[in-house]
């Protein structure tokens, strides 16, 4: 180890030269060497010589806001002393330190350390390219310059002295939450699964940052030594002091390394941490003087600030929010719903179950934050309110409780957001529907209609939208009373909380050619997190026809390669496709390609962690590579109406005055959207609305919604066939104001796909819409056109277990009440029905005709009560179980009538009882779509 002497400087200039010859040695071009500068030794009755630096190169950190930070969090206080003499960083992630030094108690002096002193590593993997698109680097010379050198009671407490780096003291100083915090980040470049811990891509993540390192270090030519490298030469170390002096002074923690530690020669070593002078020590790191306050000083100070706040907030209006959730997304933006109201109100958030609804009629303002079940119930910790109001609505309430249904509850303002998921039809949002009903017939006003945010789409939009709306409505409403400028309301709508995660995408060509070969269910499988598998197009029969004429066709789908398995009355997911006419359109209104089929590579900005002066962009895997025409095809919805957020973006691109005012004023006035809205104009409407607008793709794909799955119920049995599946659908045509076609997505793409075409498709298994086990329960199935689709997978198991019954086994009643509207256009398999019925499949089989002249209008609500009597029989005496599959309102229907049916034995409130017993044992299960 090389020595520089200082012990003669006696200024801070020259403390700075002696550590400049001392880094120009050590670094020699990155072929580290081993050297220490010791200055002058601690002497009593004297200042202390100080190096104010824990190491002589070392990166700042800086405090972004209250929750940001950028660079190294450790050296974060060390920083602020820094700028406070004087310095000034550029604010970056890697912005080199000066060094601090002070002499005989003087203030301390910094200096920059000259660029030719500083070698410093950018850090890539030999394997994954974006690894260096994160912008990592480190520095060369590790020279410690923070701790004492004891030298047998003299003490030099201003030393310095570095070796080489081992790759895991770089790995942990990068990835730890108290340095660079990178584990996320270097995961999502690695595009490794972070949602639970027994992925272990937290190890995936070291080991391969560890990899980077080394393989950049030794690729610049700087010294540095792996861990296995560096635990053998110890071993050997170790052992020759045992030889010779009987043993050496180690600390286990600190000489293992911080990975692989326990397949290291080191890890089985028993040491003991004992002193030998000469010997290093920890010291108290200098700090600059403060200025003390006295309490009592603070105090008076703050109390005068304090009473104001107070009084200020006891004048504001109040606003409860109150929340019931059952997976904690409710009680989340509740809370942030509470930050945001908290600005401007005189707020209090509970969850929903704690909240005494006598309470209720002394509120200025009131937010209800809640989802549903599946089943349309309350979540558990809204489940106080949900009993109230059933027995509010079915006049039961406690006397006790009059004044609650009594009060006076004109003034009280509220407005209500429900989270919720369209696939559950009519129990999509009942409880936020169910409270908004309690409400109203309270008297309570609403100050901004209620929303409910679906799951499937674009939910978090929805969420925000509602905040804002809700807020601003609140504002005008208590407009008198809030002590509150123009700016500050300003301010508010500008916050954070009100702002959700605004994408930004980049793209360029690519042409990696293991990308360019992965198919389109592979790309959904990922993006999507699904299993998705293809199935080939192998029979398409048009067995019926709608009243506008569109096609209702059976369609049998073949699994390629590999066997299915599904039980009669579940589900198939099918992703479908835009039209390429309106493709075509939309790619011949973009401003930015020529070859919409070249394969380009999208990045996403990451915008925590990007800064004024440097920007993060990382691959996302729901944004592949692919070409532009395959997103707009097969990945992105271009047939739902563009968000809000969309329109602002288009609008920065609108060429026309006209075209950009318009589209502002529907990216801002929600009034306005929704009336626009509810034309659903897709995005080929739109384009062609404005006509000066011609997207940036970028742009354009930033703001779009990534395409959705659509659900088909199975309409056969897996018993024939091992790898087919039949699905039966009408040709969704909606009418519109627009020129363009407004089709169903995935019906409209699978009636006009060829035979042999492959599709991405995956088996949804369900408990729920499936045959008992026991043969002899009475079925009971009530269906109306396309909803038949589930029963054929009934009526071909039941033909198979009819030809299986053994002499005294007896199978249960079989019956089957179907509606449609012709006998000739929709009477779907009617021939496979009449078969059934002839060779007693179908114990029973009765059909409702709504619109052929040939027969009369009957629904088929109607002919259950024609055979109420049997009914009753079956369901209450026989368990028999009931199945029901049709759109949402013939299904509401439906259970009323059955309702009605059961009501000759039981009252109304057994009825209700009954019914909502019979969902729980499953002996009542619905098959509900609403288009």
């Amino acid at each position: 180890m090389k020595l520089f002497d200082g012990r003669h400087c006696t200024t801070t200039k020259e403390m700075f030269d002696m550590l400049c010859e001392h880094l120009r040695y050590a670094t020699n071009d990155g072929n580290i060497r081993s050297a220490i500068t010791v200055f002058r030794q601690r002497i009593k009755n004297k200042h202390d010589f100080k190096i104010w630096n824990t190491q002589l190169i070392n990166y700042a950190g800086y405090e972004l806001n209250d929750s940001e930070t950028i660079g190294d969090k450790s050296q974060i206080g060390f920083t602020k002393i820094c700028e406070k003499l004087g310095w000034r960083g550029k604010r970056t992630e890697f912005d080199v330190l000066p060094l601090v030094l002070q002499v005989d108690g003087k203030e301390p002096d910094f200096y920059e350390i000259p660029p030719e002193l500083l070698v410093q590593v950018d850090i890539a993997h030999p394997k994954y390219e974006n690894f260096k698109e994160l912008n990592l680097k480190w520095f060369a010379v590790p020279a410690v310059s923070g701790m004492c050198l004891d030298a047998g009671g003299i003490y030099f407490n201003c030393v310095a002295f570095n070796g080489w780096y081992m790759n895991t003291e770089i790995g942990r100083d990068l990835t730890e939450p108290n340095r660079y915090d990178k584990l996320k980040v270097i995961a999502r470049a690695l595009d490794l699964d972070t949602s639970a811990n027994v992925t272990l891509w937290k190890d995936e993540v070291l080991l391969e940052t560890n990899k980077a390192i080394l393989y950049s270090f030794n690729k610049a030519g700087v010294t540095i030594v792996d861990l296995h490298t560096a635990s053998e030469s110890f071993v050997k170390h170790w052992e020759n002091e045992m030889r010779l002096r009987g043993g050496t002074p180690s600390d286990w923690v600190w000489i293992n390394p911080s990975m692989s530690a326990h397949i290291t020669p080191i890890f089985g070593l028993e040491m003991l941490n004992y002193i030998i002078k000469p010997y290093f020590e920890y010291q108290e790191l200098p700090r600059l003087a403060r200025k003390s306050i006295k309490f009592k000083t603070l105090m008076k100070s703050l109390v005068p600030f304090l009473i104001s706040f107070n009084k200020k907030k006891k004048i504001r209006p109040k606003c409860s929010i109150l929340y019931a959730s059952q997976t904690g997304k409710s009680e989340n933006f509740s809370n942030q719903t509470f930050k945001l109201f908290s600005k401007v109100f005189n707020t209090k958030i509970m969850v929903l179950n704690d909240y005494n609804l006598r309470n209720l009629i002394n509120e200025e303002l009131v937010l209800l934050i809640t989802s549903t079940t599946g089943n349309g119930d309350s979540p558990i910790n809204g489940k106080n309110l949900e009993d109230f109001i059933i027995q509010f609505n079915t006049n039961n309430i406690n006397k006790k409780n009059d004044f609650i249904v009594n009060g006076e509850y004109s003034k009280v303002r509220f407005s209500i957001l429900g989270l919720g998921d369209t696939s559950y039809g009519d129990n999509f949002g009942a409880f936020p529907k169910l409270i908004i009903s309690f409400f109203n017939k309270l008297g309570l006003k609403e100050i901004y209609p209620m929303v409910i945010a679906d799951q499937m789409d674009n939910e978090e939009e929805k969420m925000l939208f509602w905040l804002k709306n809700a807020l601003n409505e609140s504002i005008k409403e208590f407009r008198t009373k809030l002590k509150i400028t123009e700016n500050e309301i300003k301010e508010i709508f500008d916050s954070k909380l009100l702002k959700g995660k605004k994408l930004k995408l980049r793209s360029f060509p690519f042409s990696d050619s293991k990308q360019m070969a992965k198919n389109i269910w592979t790309i959904l499988s990922s993006i999507f997190e699904k299993n998705l598998r293809p199935f080939e197009i192998v029979e398409k029969e048009i067995i019926g026809h709608q009243p506008n004429n569109e096609p209702i066709l059976r369609v049998k789908l073949r699994s390629i390669d590999c066997d299915i398995n599904y039980s009669p009355g579940n589900h198939i997911e099918i992703f479908g496709q835009n039209s390429r006419e309106n493709v075509d359109f939309i790619l011949s209104r973009l401003n930015n390609s020529s070859d919409f089929d070249e394969i380009i590579r999208l990045e996403v900005l990451d915008e925590n962690l990007s800064t004024n002066v440097s920007e993060l962009w990382l691959s996302d895997k729901k944004y592949p590579a692919m070409s532009i025409r395959q997103a707009l095809t097969h990945y992105f919805d271009i047939a739902k109406p563009l968000s809000q957020e969309g329109c602002r973006v288009l609008a920065l691109q609108a060429l026309n005055e006209k075209d950009r005012e318009n589209l502002n004023k529907l990216a801002t006035d929600w009034k306005a959207y929704e009336t626009w809205k509810a034309d659903y104009p897709n995005l080929v409407d739109l384009l062609k609305s404005f006509f000066s607008v011609n997207p940036d793709f970028n742009s354009l794909l930033a703001v779009l919604p990534h395409l959705s799955s659509r659900f088909y119920s199975i309409s056969s049995c897996l018993s024939k066939n091992k790898r087919e599946v039949d699905i039966t659908f009408g040709v969704l045509k909606n009418v519109s104001k627009f020129e363009s076609s407004h089709y169903g997505l995935c019906t409209k793409f699978m009636a006009d796909a060829p035979i042999g075409m492959l599709i991405p498709a995956e088996i949804i298994q369900s408990n729920k819409f499936i045959l008992p086990k026991d043969l002899s329960t009475p079925i009971i199935m009530i269906g109306t056109g396309t909803g038949i689709a589930p029963f054929r997978s009934f009526w071909q198991q039941r033909q198979i277990d009819h030809q299986k019954v053994t002499i005294g086994e007896k199978l249960g009643h079989f019956i089957l009440f179907y509606g449609c509207r012709d006998k000739e256009k929709d009477f779907l398999y009617r021939e496979e029905l009449e078969f059934l019925k002839k060779t007693n499949v179908l114990t029973e089989f009765h059909v409702a005709f709504s619109r052929d002249k040939n027969f009369p209008k009957k629904y088929v609500q109607e002919k259950l009560v024609q055979h109420s009597n049997k009914i009753r029989e079956l369901v209450i005496n026989k368990n028999a179980h009931i199945y029901v599959c049709g759109r949402s309102h013939m299904a509401n229907e439906v259970k009323q009538k059955l309702k009605d049916i059961f009501s000759e034995q039981m009252n109304s409130q057994k009825v209700d009882e009954f019914v909502t017993n019979l969902k729980k044992d499953n002996r009542y299960n619905e098959d509900i779509f609403n288009s």
